[in-house]
């Protein structure tokens, strides 16, 4: 399962100078006397103006990551799925359509299993046992205790920053890239980005309270239409629930990544046969 990132952070460079103002002040007063009458003397220091201050300015720092821009794509891949002591390794083909649809299939000599994801939904078909489970994101994002939405699982399958850079995130330079980070909600994600490729590497997403974490991995990047694809994806998912922390733990190769102008098909229905689960 994978959680929206909706992860999501905080704040641009602000440039800026300051400078001090004309201030007054009595220090102390003296009393003099003349002849029978007490005549109060106020003393009044003035301080002289203070030399005005700039605030050094710092540079913004201008990154524009690189985004894989498609209409279709066909993918190829391997998952390893560990979860709750239990571990699966399969095939899975992929197609996508973006911003809309991802369609899995799950094949080890016959369908075992297809899935579809849309930006409302998320359905999966277990042919092995003719049931079928059917999800939306609010669901999910309770479950995993992560805000979830197809936006994510499509920029994680194939390695753009699930939250595009704005002006309010905050960009450093480190050895080797950048690292920009932003705030979704209740989400901090920090982006590293690596130099000169300029594609996302590492990302790191975790909520306010810090109980529940996402780490992504991308390596192995192939050049594809002149696009940079990573083609080992890692992932690690610690949720808490119940107050014990469960973590899940993806690693997804790409054995081959199509990139088409007509669409790959989307072919998706629940046979009437099928139970819900």
């Amino acid at each position: 399962m994978i959680t929206r990132y909706s992860f999501l952070i905080i704040s641009a460079f602000i440039l800026f100078t300051a400078s001090s103002c004309k201030r007054q002040r009595m220090h102390k007063k003296e009393l003099v006397q003349a002849d029978s009458t007490k005549i109060e003397t106020a003393k009044v220091e003035i301080t002289p103006e203070a030399p005005k201050v700039e605030t050094p300015i710092v540079a913004k720092i201008d990154v524009n990551p690189a985004e894989i821009d498609f209409k279709y794509l066909n993918i190829k891949s391997k998952v390893n799925f560990t979860a709750a002591g239990e571990s699966q390794s399969f095939p899975v083909n992929i197609h996508i359509k973006k911003d809309s649809i991802i369609w899995l299939s799950i094949v080890v000599g016959l369908e075992g299993a297809r899935g579809i994801i849309t930006q409302d939904s998320v359905i999966f078909l277990d042919r092995l046992h003719r049931t079928y489970y059917k999800y939306d994101f609010a669901s999910l994002s309770k479950q995993f205790n992560y805000p979830l939405n197809y936006d994510l699982v499509q920029a994680i399958l194939i390695g753009n920053m699930p939250i595009k850079k704005r002006e309010i995130d905050e960009v450093s330079k480190q050895e080797g890239g950048f690292i920009i980070k932003q705030q979704e909600l209740n989400l901090q994600v920090e982006n590293f980005i690596a130099e000169p490729s300029l594609k996302l590497q590492k990302l790191n997403a975790s909520d306010s309270t810090g109980s529940s974490k996402m780490q992504i991995d991308y390596s192995n990047f192939l050049t594809i239409s002149e696009l940079l694809f990573p083609q080992e994806i890692k992932a690690q998912i610690d949720a808490q629930q119940n107050g014990k922390v469960l973590q899940t733990l993806v690693n997804l190769q790409h054995n081959k990544i199509e990139i088409l102008d007509q669409s790959p098909g989307f072919v998706f229905s629940i046979p009437k046969s099928y139970l819900p689960k």
